[in-house]
């Protein structure tokens, strides 16, 4: 039977695992520069949210900037390593053109914090996004990717059209993001709520009937 002697027992401590602690605090960073952007981000507020302290941040990042540096980093390789998953020139042209529409939509309607950073980025004119070696790196494979699946699709004749890859995924990124960025200001003008699901599925519909049309891909069923 155990026995109480009446020694204060002592909390066991909680030993600190570097991975895990950077990545909290990356993770509550993504938030808060998300809902306030580079400017209005508070370090106190990241650090209160992560459980940590301020030498933390600088222990780990450097600082402010470079932690919202780390941030679009991460946000950008997510998303890229989502899309390398889709592994164009596994099937058909016309089902990978589709899945790329289909990805590209679901991905910005899912992720909103993305979408935030990228809007807060811009009114910084890409200030940071340009000093970032890491995103143009691992988005050219991707840009790649697109180049090859629309010369597949051209060759084999499914494609009427052999568009530049650049201008292709920037009409993809259009058609799925548009809508959210500005549902607010546009919703009210065409009198719309762009946020409804119903909606936004007609959205997709629209998005995957536009691009593959313009490629020349038959979309009846």
């Amino acid at each position: 039977m155990s026995r109480d002697d009446g020694v204060p027992k002592t909390p066991p401590v909680r030993s600190r695992n570097p991975e895990r602690t950077r990545a909290e605090i990356l993770s509550v960073a993504v938030r808060e520069f998300a809902e306030h952007g580079f400017h209005g981000a508070r370090v106190e507020r990241i650090t209160k949210a992560a459980k940590c302290n301020a030498r933390m941040i600088y222990h780990y990042f450097g600082g402010k900037e470079q932690l919202y540096l780390a941030v679009l980093d991460s946000v950008y390789a997510a998303i890229r390593n989502r899309e390398g998953q889709l592994r164009f020139g596994t099937a058909d042209p016309g089902l990978e053109a589709r899945r790329l529409v289909e990805f590209t939509f679901d991905y910005f309607s899912e992720n909103g914090d993305f979408l935030k950073l990228t809007r807060n980025e811009n009114l910084l004119n890409g200030k940071y996004i340009k000093r970032s070696q890491m995103i143009r790196d691992m988005s050219q494979p991707f840009i790649t990717a697109i180049g090859e699946l629309v010369e597949r699709g051209h060759a084999s004749g499914q494609f009427a059209r052999k568009p530049d890859p650049v201008q292709l995924y920037v009409t993809v990124v259009a058609l799925s993001a548009h809508h959210l960025n500005n549902a607010a200001t546009l919703g009210t003008v065409v009198g719309q709520d762009l946020t409804d699901p119903a909606w936004q599925a007609e959205r997709r519909d629209h998005a995957v009937e536009v691009v593959l049309t313009y490629l020349g891909v038959e979309t009846s069923e």
